[in-house]
């Protein structure tokens, strides 16, 4: 499927569909059933040069639009939702180092993250913190020239595979998000640190998601990125790539339940005009296309106006992760039932797509959490409008 969006990059996707063809699409069954990390797409992507698109060259990333790294993410979720949010994970970890790391952070891994010699996460959510940031109570108390870190993240991804994690926490939970610094922790040298066992989950089972645990865990003042106080400001920066990526799986899993659909439907003859009874199935069909083609455009539209904005979407951002996820699982669940009977086999692979696309809903933000994003903007919208006569 060749896109016709002007930013998006036709080669960097060609690229993207070669990788796919030849090792994420045939090992994804497998990774969902044996729960196994997808080592070897993400070393087949990095080694094509696609390992942090959004990264500059001078790092060693593509350094592609944001709409072509949203096209190619929806391809490799289409394929692989396991492979997808490990892939993803490793841009959300490289983007806020690149934004507020030192030259010395920055030089020793970004690089890493790109050519896929290391792994990255991000640790942000708490027990009882998260999407609100401000109750974080993992606390950072600086003594002398080292910090000392007490206190627990849940459901971080690659945490327990990771060589480099943009850890958040609170330098004063009294400060609320205020008190909100981001520190860079290479984790072969933690002592005080410990991974949970991947947790068990409805999809995505090839995407280790873990609790992380720090107790009296001593990190050098050089290992934060800026001042402290200031990682409130660099994770607002950094949710809008995540919320992007987490739409771009939503068309993603859409478009390979649908796929999966169609490839059922024609190996029975359903598709043709000449089959009267399969009419129902085909206006369906139809109807999922142009909702996927929809999404698909809104995707692209608002990451171009990420990249073309001095100032972050924040609302539209917002509106996309909410609409692109919900659909993501809405179509999954159509194209299941489309199915019958088939709709359960784990061979045709709909029920993979459909338990994959749930969770996006629900990370970067549920989109509970958008809805009072848009709800707030368009308050504000209108009482600008109002006031404006």
């Amino acid at each position: 499927m060749k896109s016709q969006w002007a930013s998006v990059d036709p080669d960097v996707v060609d690229a993207v569909d070669r990788v796919i063809e030849r090792t994420i699409e045939p090992q994804a069954a497998a990774v969902d059933i044996a729960a196994e990390f997808p080592t070897a797409g993400l070393a087949d992507l990095a080694e094509s040069g696609l390992g942090v698109m959004l990264a500059p060259k001078s790092l060693g990333g593509a350094e592609t639009s944001t709409a072509t790294y949203a096209e190619a993410l929806s391809r490799i979720a289409a394929a692989c939702g396991s492979t997808s949010t490990v892939y993803m994970t490793q841009m959300h970890c490289a983007h806020p180092i690149q934004l507020q790391g030192s030259p010395d952070q920055i030089q020793t891994w970004v690089p890493r993250l790109c050519d896929g010699s290391a792994v990255g996460s991000i640790a942000l959510t708490e027990p009882g913190a998260g999407s609100d940031v401000g109750a974080m109570r993992t606390v950072a108390r600086r003594e002398g020239d080292e910090y000392v870190v007490n206190g627990e993240k849940t459901f971080i991804s690659n945490g327990d595979r990771a060589d480099v994690i943009v850890l958040f926490a609170t330098v004063d939970p009294s400060r609320g998000k205020g008190g909100v610094t981001a520190f860079l922790l290479e984790t072969a040298v933690l002592a005080g640190f410990e991974a949970g066992a991947p947790m068990k989950k409805l999809g995505q089972k090839g995407a280790s998601t873990v609790a992380l645990s720090f107790q009296d865990c001593r990190i050098p003042v050089a290992a934060r990125m800026g001042a402290e106080g200031e990682g409130y400001a660099l994770l607002l920066r950094s949710v809008t790539r995540s919320r992007i990526s987490a739409a771009a799986q939503g068309v993603g899993f859409a478009q390979g339940a649908f796929d999966s659909v169609v490839a059922w439907a024609m190996e029975r003859d359903l598709l043709s005009s000449k089959v009267a009874e399969a009419q129902d199935l085909q206006f369906d069909l139809a109807r999922l296309r142009g909702e996927i083609t929809a999404a698909r455009a809104m995707l692209m539209s608002v990451s171009d106006q990420v990249d073309q904005s001095l100032d972050e979407p924040v609302a539209e951002v917002s509106l996309l992760k909410m609409h692109c996820t919900t659909l993501g699982t809405r179509v999954a669940a159509s194209c299941v039932e489309l199915l019958g009977p088939d709709g359960d086999r784990v061979s045709v692979g709909a029920e993979r797509r459909l338990r994959d696309a749930k969770i996006a809903e629900i990370y970067d933000g549920t989109n509970q959490v958008q809805s009072m994003l848009v709800a707030r903007d368009t308050r504000l919208t209108a009482a600008r409008e109002t006031a404006a006569g």
